[in-house]
């Protein structure tokens, strides 16, 4: 095989490979040389002919392929878009993106005005571009109108095929708009809007360029006309629901209304159960029902599914005066009906004072819409004496339990050995299966109203079915792991001005081993609270190793000792403090690892790099093993005491 042979087997080999054009040339160059030295300079030109139409027919071939491919996603990315203005943006998106155009945007018909305006633009330096409008006889619009084909132009401003808008060529010089394609986006035969393409240049767009464009306007046209039909399904369906619920909504008022006697009948019979019968009373009227205590704060609050007013966001907040609440109380108190107490456009709010509580000033205060007849207010009043009744056998039966709990908790935490028949209590009174583990929790408040403060745990205790007691100076918690989590939540919530914090035991399922948790609870305790008052909640095993180190100690000086182990870094902005303090203790806790590092905290290597050597320059570094122990326990122990990562979330 001669060198022009083999040359020409190679170009044929770098053409089935799609080699570049500088590569086909380079051999191309070669094989003229080759052909020179050979005599075969006539030969070698018909092969360089057919060589180069192959080359440019693949091609051809190849950006054909990639415009039906490219095509087909846009088509498909059309198809699955059902908003409308999304759309209108995927579509001004996907045709840019075809042609490698300047600007596009999608023009439709303003029926109010009988302008067309833009509804979605791309590539726009100027703000007025964004909201272009034109009318029938003016602009490409115009042209497009009667043809209903497409229309294009290299010299927009200067085109006379149309009458010029002023404010629009405005707009074309402002952006310098050169060239422009329009095309219509139809669909049943109707025009739906216009699609334009422009660029800031001459450009005239190719053969395959402009049939591209028209069959994605083609179906453009079809998305849009889906995009409308399913708007006005949705809005179809979404009236049909409101009326359903509205139906639903005035059937169940009247078969909430009819039911009102047996409901308190039943309520009475089964103990009266205060927060269902309080939450019956607000769904009767679509209302919301506050339970205000003797000293005229929230104890509280039951709001209706169907309550529309406004009055109920300003008592929950507690910004009201509260003079014409005592007033209408004690008016309420007097006559023995209720009070309206203030009105609040269509919405009143209406006072009844309740009888028979300890205390002097216990109230409902009923936010509701319009008025409401005599029937529906002697319910009302009905109802606040039923729930009078209700709340003594409340009160009877919550103080027999508690003194049972208190009996319980204290002879499982302070006898070594409880005896069975207090362990089967327990269980009995916390509704434990056999393999179920429960948890301790060991809590402490500020002391502004140990009254007040030990009432509400009480409170929230009662709702999640957890056993508490005061035992010195802490409350002690017992219940199932998903109990006792909600109770903390739910005291969170509850405490107002003032704060609760404390430890978590870990899981456990053997009840006669709670004495011995309890102990190390409270050790712990005694310690963590030497170092700072506790204002949030911490796992056992987050404390214990501080504990055993602390307890034969100066806790607060040792707490003391580690605060200055780090004041050369909290000396650094706060931010930028917690976030070398967060770096350095995953650093820490990772051996040293700066990739698990920087995979921990989502960061780049370089940064936590960067973050370390900043922190080695602050602490003089931790190469030294004491040294590098001595900022770990001191982040730990920053980590512990400022509440982060507190277990279950209740910080």
């Amino acid at each position: 095989m001669d060198t022009l042979e083999a040359l020409t087997v190679g170009i044929l080999d770098r053409i089935r490979r799609d080699a570049s054009e500088a590569e086909i040339e380079a051999v191309l160059a070669e094989m003229a040389g080759a052909a020179l030295a050979e005599g075969k300079t006539d030969r070698f030109r018909e092969l360089q002919a057919s060589v180069k139409q192959i080359s440019q027919s693949l091609r051809d071939s190849a950006l054909a392929e990639r415009s039906l491919n490219l095509l087909i996603e846009t088509t498909h990315d059309l198809s699955k878009t059902l908003e409308l203005q999304s759309l209108f943006r995927t579509i001004v998106s996907r045709a840019r993106s075809l042609v490698g155009a300047n600007l596009a945007w999608v023009t439709i018909l303003d029926e109010d005005s009988g302008l067309f305006r833009s509804v979605a633009s791309e590539g726009y330096v100027s703000p007025s571009t964004a909201v272009m409008t034109s009318s029938f006889e003016y602009g490409a619009v115009s042209l497009i109108m009667q043809s209903k084909s497409f229309f294009d132009t290299q010299d927009y401003l200067n085109d006379t095929r149309f009458r010029h808008l002023p404010e629009l060529d405005k707009a074309f010089r402002i952006e310098n708009i050169v060239s422009l394609a329009g095309f219509p986006i139809l669909a049943d035969g109707e025009v739906h809007g216009f699609l334009f393409v422009a660029d800031r240049y001459a450009r005239k767009l190719s053969g395959r360029n402009l049939s591209v464009l028209g069959s994605f306007a083609l179906h453009a046209g079809v998305a849009m006309r889906n995009a409308r039909a399913f708007r006005l399904l949705s809005e179809a369906l979404d009236e049909a629901q409101r009326n359903r619920n509205a139906l639903i909504d005035y059937i169940q008022r009247v078969e909430a209304s009819a039911a009102a006697h047996d409901d308190m009948t039943s309520l009475l019979a089964s103990g009266g159960e205060l927060q269902k019968f309080l939450q019956a009373m607000a769904n009767q009227i679509g209302a919301a029902i506050f339970l205000f205590d003797d000293e005229h704060g929230v104890r509280n609050e039951f709001i209706s599914s169907g309550y529309r007013g406004s009055s109920a966001a300003l008592f929950s907040s507690g910004r009201f005066d509260i003079a014409p609440l005592i007033n209408a109380t004690s008016q309420s108190r007097q006559t023995g009906r209720s009070v309206v107490m203030a009105h609040n456009g269509d919405e009143q709010c209406r006072v009844i004072a309740l009888h028979g509580w300890i205390g002097s000033g216990e109230c409902l205060l009923i936010c509701h819409q319009g008025e409401l007849d005599a029937i529906e207010i002697r319910n009302l009043e009905r109802s606040a004496v039923a729930l009078s009744i209700a709340k003594l056998w409340n009160e009877k039966r919550e103080t027999e339990k508690l003194t049972a709990s208190s009996t319980l908790v204290r002879h499982l935490v302070l006898v070594t050995l409880p005896d069975p028949a207090t362990v089967s209590a327990i269980r009995d009174r916390l509704g434990l299966h056999n393999d179920e583990t429960v948890m301790l929790a060991l809590i402490v408040v500020s002391r502004h109203d140990r009254v007040a403060q030990t009432a509400t745990i009480r409170d929230c205790a009662a709702k999640t079915n957890i056993l508490i007691d005061l035992l010195d100076d802490a409350y002690v918690g017992l219940g199932p792991e998903g109990s006792l989590r909600d109770f903390l939540q739910l005291l969170k919530k509850a405490a107002q001005d003032w704060t609760a914090g404390g430890i978590l035991s870990e899981p456990f399922g053997d009840l006669t081993t709670a004495s011995t948790r309890y102990q190390q609870l409270n050790k712990g305790l005694q310690v963590m609270t030497k170092m700072r008052p506790l204002e949030h909640f911490v796992a056992q095993s987050q404390m214990d190793f501080f504990a055993r180190m602390f307890e034969t100690g100066d806790a607060a000086a040792l707490a003391a000792y580690m605060q200055r182990v780090l004041r050369p870094i909290d000396e650094r902005p706060p931010r930028q403090a917690e976030e070398l303090k967060r770096t350095l203790l995953c650093y820490l806790d990772g051996q040293h690892n700066i990739k698990r590092t920087a995979d921990t905290l989502g960061l780049h290597v370089n940064t936590v790099r960067q973050r370390l050597e900043s922190l080695r320059h602050i602490t003089g570094g931790w190469d030294d093993p004491t040294r590098a122990l001595e900022l770990h326990i001191a982040l730990r122990l920053g980590v512990l005491l400022e509440g982060g990562g507190e277990p279950g979330g209740t910080g």
